[in-house]
C-alpha cells in the first residue's frame, strides 16, 4: 500500500500551486513548544515527513512525537492536503487516531515565506495553522486560537522544523 500510495513529485495538473507545499517535501527534525491556556510551557521534540500521494495530486504529513515525561509511547498524526481548483485553496483533513478526532482545514500560501490554514472543528474555536519564515532548511509552524471570531489571536503552539540532514550556514 505505501508503494501504491507514494508519488515521486507534484501532478503536473498542479502547476504552480504546488510550488509552496512541495517545498515541505522530506523529512524535519521538530522542537515542539505547547502553551496550555494557563500560559504553561510544554516542550518536546520529535519528526515531521512529508511526502507527495495519489500520484502527486495530494500532499500528506505524518507527525511523530517522541515520547516524554510520565508518556511512555510516540503520538502520531496524519494530515492530507489537496489543490481544490474551484476555490483555488487546499482543503485539508488532520487525523488524530488516539483521540479519535478529525479536523477540517482549508487556506494556502498567504506570501513567498507564509501558508496559512483555518478550522472550526477544535470545539467551535476558530483555529489556525500557519508555516512561517520557510528557508531551505528550516521553517516556523504556529498554532493560534481565536475565541472572538478572529478579532483577536492567542498563540498555542510554535514547532521549530529544521530539515533533517541539513548543513548549518558558514558563519
Amino acid at each position: 500500500m505505501i508503494t501504491a500510495l507514494q508519488a515521486r513529485g507534484p501532478n503536473p495538473a498542479l502547476g504552480d500551486q504546488a510550488k509552496f507545499f512541495d517545498y515541505l517535501v522530506g523529512t524535519w527534525d521538530v522542537e515542539y513548544t505547547d502553551i496550555s491556556r494557563d500560559g504553561k510551557v510544554t516542550h518536546r521534540s520529535g519528526e515531521f515527513i512529508v511526502g507527495w500521494v495519489m500520484d502527486g495530486r495530494a500532499i500528506q504529513d505524518f507527525w511523530i512525537v517522541y515520547p516524554s515525561g510520565a508518556r511512555k509511547e510516540r503520538e502520531v498524526y496524519t494530515d492530507l492536503r489537496y489543490y481544490d481548483p474551484k476555490s483555488r485553496t487546499w482543503p485539508s483533513t488532520f487525523i488524530d487516531v488516539e483521540h479519535a478526532s478529525v479536523a477540517r482545514f482549508t487556506g494556502g500560501a498567504v506570501s513567498d515565506d507564509r501558508i496559512a490554514l483555518d478550522t472550526l472543528d477544535f470545539d467551535g474555536t476558530d483555529t489556525r495553522w500557519s508555516i512561517n519564515d520557510l528557508r531551505s532548511d528550516s521553517f516556523v509552524w504556529r498554532e493560534e486560537e481565536s475565541r472572538d471570531g478572529g478579532k483577536s489571536w492567542r498563540l498555542t503552539a510554535e514547532h521549530h522544523m529544521k530539515r533533517r540532514g541539513a548543513v548549518a550556514p558558514a558563519q
